[in-house]
């Protein structure tokens, strides 16, 4: 079995994410239609990706929970506590809806562009690419 880098592993899942769902088979660095770079690090991280008309976001599993852990806050602070009571906030339980929220799946949250998680394995690294526009 082949052991990959988690930054190996990123790279293999991208190359098999453009094959599965968009039909390209070369690899990256062999396609002049393709253009896999970081995007600005300040917004984004190393794990943001556009590629020539669209942008995906390829994380460890690690990575993806915490940024869907997150979102999922985000939501809560942004769209469901504007709109409680003032005095029913303090008994609003974040883990009980987080936990009930997580059933939907993460591509619910971390896929902005279809709520698709797309999931790969390399070695001992479980990658997840989320497309986002």
């Amino acid at each position: 079995m082949k052991t990959f880098t988690e930054r190996q592993a990123k790279y293999e899942a991208i190359k098999q994410y453009l094959k599965d769902e968009h039909g390209i088979y070369n690899p990256l660095e062999n396609n002049p239609w393709l253009v896999c770079s970081s995007m600005d690090p300040e917004f984004y991280d190393e794990c943001a990706y556009e590629m020539e008309g669209f942008e995906v976001l390829v994380v460890t599993e690690s990575e993806r929970d915490e940024r869907w852990d997150e979102s999922l806050e985000n939501y809560i602070d942004d769209c469901i506590l504007p709109e409680l009571p003032e005095m029913a906030q303090q008994y609003f339980d974040y883990e009980k809806w987080k936990r009930d929220a997580r059933f939907d799946g993460a591509g619910h949250c971390l896929s902005g562009y279809d709520g698709v998680e797309h999931e790969y394995k390399f070695g001992d690294h479980w990658i997840y690419i989320y497309r986002q526009n």
